[in-house]
């Protein structure tokens, strides 16, 4: 995703109830786990021209 939205995404996440499994590489990916420990990542992307 964006990266201008993968961080209000993870924040959300956590906000439900999830918890931070791994943040390691962030801001590339964040890796999540719901309440019931289901695995979740989110990653960015920049956008860049060359």
């Amino acid at each position: 995703m964006p990266a201008d939205q993968a961080r209000a995404r993870v924040d959300a996440a956590l906000a439900a109830g999830g918890r931070l499994a791994d943040d390691s590489c962030a801001p590339a990916w964040w890796s999540l786990a719901s309440p019931d420990n289901k695995g979740v990542d989110i990653a960015s992307w920049t956008d860049t021209t060359d």
